[in-house]
């Protein structure tokens, strides 16, 4: 952590980071006065205390700004309890780390799918179903990230084809590919979207794939 911008509790133990809640700002010298608990390593708690108490003694004596002692905790405590509704939620079957997985519209889990963590977690889900990083910038950088400003904000993706029943046409919302079928066979519908799912998972867009996994699962 010592010269990252950033901390991330999903890199540490479930043990570390309710350590780190309980001496959060303390010197690593005060903090490791003590025998650690089982699951705390001391160079963790050398680095992460270290760097944080180094900050504020530079937020006193130098006037610097930065996120503070209580948004690490914050975040710290964020990924406690998320690590502990995981372990109920796996009792009734869900997967141990939900957020390596994609989830398509009919609530089915696929590892790896598009979007889900990759090699470690590091994200959790909100209540709204929307994914968020554990990590938090030890800065606030409004002006921080450049974006071009001739790039689009990316927009939720469509939850449905759009479909012509008078005409029998399929279209996908995204990049316009259709499909026809012949309105009075429902054989022919059916035909028709087995197409249109074949063309979103072979497609080179990432976003029309990702819509071919909400959809169609």
């Amino acid at each position: 952590m010592a010269q990252k911008e950033e901390f991330d509790p999903a890199q540490y133990s479930e043990e570390e980071n309710a350590f780190f809640v309980k001496h959060m700002g303390e010197s690593p010298l005060a903090a490791l006065q003590s025998p650690l608990p089982v699951g705390v390593n001391r160079v963790t708690v050398e680095k992460v205390l270290g760097r944080t108490y180094e900050l504020e003694q530079l937020k006193e004596h130098k006037g610097v700004t930065w996120v503070g002692l209580q948004r690490i905790a914050n975040a710290c405590t964020i990924f406690l309890n998320e690590r502990a509704r995981w372990r109920k939620l796996a009792e009734r079957g869900s997967p141990t780390f939900p957020t390596m997985h994609a989830w398509d519209g009919k609530g089915r889990p696929h590892r790896g799918g598009i979007g889900s963590d990759s090699g470690q977690v590091r994200t959790y889900f909100t209540e709204d179903g929307d994914r968020k990083r554990f990590a938090v910038s030890l800065f606030d950088v409004d002006e921080g990230e450049f974006k071009a400003p001739w790039v689009k904000t990316e927009e939720d993706l469509p939850t449905a084809c759009v479909e012509d029943v008078e005409k029998g046409v399929l279209q996908c919302p995204l990049d316009g590919w259709t499909t026809n079928w012949r309105p009075e066979s429902r054989q022919s519908y059916n035909l028709a979207r087995a197409r249109m799912i074949k063309h979103c998972k072979t497609s080179k867009d990432d976003r029309v794939r990702e819509f071919g996994l909400k959809v169609f699962g």
